[in-house]
């Protein structure tokens, strides 16, 4: 059996595949970083790194998902195959090629030292999509529970405060704002409705399987739009990073990791990065490739300062190096003034269906005695 089959683990080992999966999300980052403290020091191989982790977890008790899944590195890399063949599984294609790139850079003293600096790389751009997406899923959790709440007042009124009335005061005889709770009443307890939220949270569960593949002209619109620009903000910051760390690392141009990227990307990406790729076919630089493109990806901010700083003369590797810095915190704010306005637009609607409440309430309340009163005049 060869060394590259010996480090493919089964499918049928959910344990591991488990302990992966939560894995990436808590201890990866951690990983990178202390890796990239250690290899600052050219004299340190990265193979003895990660066997003195695994005795560390060993002393620990081992048995945890941190120890499980630095094991499975250590005996890939033992069995002789590339850091990055043996960090695959803990890996997205993008951080592949940063760390393949590294192993391949060497420095004038004969000394690999991109190994060294591409686990930085790795460590900010980690740390950078973590805080994008707490930004992300904090504004989604947000506007899901104002959802949940203008839902829940809509429900309590249409099914229980307006049919309880409705037994005292005949319908027919309704006029004005109380018409219109009783109108939106129907409409609420009709199958119709049902099947319309049903198709709204299984659309909302599905969304963020959906985000990757979903292209066309529909979704072009849905990216200007918050909540849904927000995936665009978050992995085109993503892809704006992955940019300048794939040209330092691979020492290759800035269209090459372009080409790369869009290859390994999925749909929704990979229409953005093709439209950039035909631009710069056509002889445009990239910012002007950009400008030109129908999606403006990443941002159309973004994209006019790169195109300003490249019409002066100016390196674009230099320029995307720049700009990937400040959208660490530049996309950061962006996504948390629109998840502001969203808010504040989803507050005053609360607010507003109170007050609609309220006021046919208190319409009622006057409309109802009249009615009796007349009631006992007939009689």
């Amino acid at each position: 059996m060869t060394a590259r089959a010996e480090g493919k683990r089964p499918l049928r080992d959910w344990d591991y595949r488990l302990a992966l999966w939560v894995w990436r999300w808590s201890g990866k980052e951690r990983f990178f970083r202390h890796l990239d403290r250690i290899l600052r020091r050219p004299s340190i191989n990265i193979v003895t790194v990660v066997d003195e982790m695994v005795r560390r977890g060993g002393r620990r008790g081992g048995a945890g998902i941190e120890a499980m899944v630095l094991r499975e590195i250590q005996k890939r890399m033992r069995s002789g195959l590339s850091v990055a063949e043996s960090m695959a599984d803990i890996t997205d294609p993008v951080e592949r090629m940063l760390i393949r790139g590294g192993e391949q850079s060497v420095g004038a003293d004969g000394q690999q030292t991109g190994i060294q600096r591409v686990f930085s790389d790795l460590g900010r751009r980690l740390e950078s999509r973590r805080r994008m997406r707490g930004a992300v899923l904090g504004a989604w959790a947000r506007l899901v529970t104002y959802f949940v709440m203008i839902l829940a007042a809509l429900v309590t009124f249409s099914d229980y405060v307006i049919p309880k009335i409705a037994l005292l005061y005949p319908p027919a005889d309704w006029t004005g704002v109380p018409r219109s709770l009783l109108l939106i009443s129907q409409v609420m307890q009709s199958v119709g409705f049902a099947v319309f939220v049903g198709g709204g949270i299984l659309f909302f569960l599905l969304l963020p399987f959906l985000l990757p593949y979903w292209t066309g002209p529909i979704r072009r619109v849905l990216d200007r739009i918050p909540p849904f620009s927000f995936y665009r903000l978050q992995e085109g910051g993503a892809w704006l990073a992955s940019i300048p760390a794939l040209t330092d690392s691979g020492r290759i141009k800035a269209y090459d990791a372009l080409v790369e990227t869009e290859r390994l990307s999925k749909p929704w990406m990979r229409e953005r990065l093709q439209a950039i790729r035909r631009g710069m076919t056509a002889g445009f630089g990239m910012g002007r490739a950009m400008q030109h493109s129908p999606f403006r990806f990443p941002d159309p901010e973004i994209v006019a300062d790169i195109s300003l700083f490249e019409s002066q003369g100016l390196d674009v590797e230099a320029i995307l190096r720049e700009m990937a810095s400040e959208w660490a915190d530049t996309g950061f704010q962006r996504v948390v003034i629109q998840a502001g306005r969203i808010e504040a637009m989803a507050r005053i609607v609360f607010a507003l269906i109170v007050l609609w409440y309220t006021l046919g309430t208190v319409v009622l309340q006057i409309q109802i005695p009249n009615y009796f009163m007349s009631m006992a005049h007939m009689g």
